[in-house]
């Protein structure tokens, strides 16, 4: 039986040079498939969450979950402690095409290792600084936290109390809770995992009513 791969979540890469484009003809290109990967792109105004649907060396194809202007800069966070500066060339209903300014090394960029965490653990996936609140449930006692960031792994959130190890709930404004466990704590901030991830769309949708002038 034949892939759809329009019905999939898969990440194309291409060796093109061109940006990815909202066509059948695109999966001429493929020469590698892997598990889904998302990126964090921020521009004037706005982070969110898109998900690679289809990269090459030129640029990149994504969905995301809001509307953004053509021929706008953006900045695509490939992995952590990579990003790609480029611009919004195309939009298909919830899909964005980005040119890169300058090619970039697909498969070295996407399989190089991510840089450490506080806890000295690999950063897999994207993170949304988008502050907020969150009320923590530790010991049948709740607590009221401010959120510096978040990805579909965990948070990264301000206290003094939580120690490595600790087994909480998290409930961060607009999300539902998360079972989750204290990775690291230091210097009055500290690393929460989700026992569960959260789905892309999820999160990606949470960014967006955060940030009211792109619901």
């Amino acid at each position: 039986m034949a892939l759809d791969y329009d019905n999939v979540d898969l990440t194309g890469i291409s060796f093109s040079p061109d940006v990815p484009m909202p066509s059948g003809e695109r999966r001429g290109d493929r020469r590698h498939l892997s598990m889904y990967r998302s990126a964090a792109l921020t521009m004037a105004g706005f982070q969110g969450l898109c998900l690679i649907r289809n990269i090459s060396s030129g640029g990149m194809m994504g969905k995301i979950h809001t509307k953004l202007p053509i021929g706008a800069p953006v900045c695509v966070e490939l992995r952590s402690g990579y990003v790609a500066p480029g611009r919004i060339v195309w939009t298909a209903d919830s899909m964005i095409g980005i040119q890169f300014d300058e090619r970039i090394d697909v498969l070295q960029i996407l399989h190089a290792p991510s840089e450490e965490d506080a806890a000295g653990m690999p950063r897999r996936m994207p993170r949304l600084n988008i502050p907020c609140a969150a009320d923590l449930l530790l010991d049948n006692i709740h607590y009221k936290v401010n959120v510096i960031d978040v990805s579909q792994g965990g948070a990264k959130i301000e206290s003094k109390f939580l120690k490595e190890g600790d087994d909480v709930i998290i409930t961060i404004d607009d999300l539902v809770p998360q079972r989750s466990s204290i990775v690291w704590s230091h210097d009055g901030r500290a690393g929460v995992s989700f026992f569960q991830l959260l789905p892309f769309d999820t999160l990606a949708e949470w960014a967006i009513r955060r940030q009211p002038s792109y619901s």
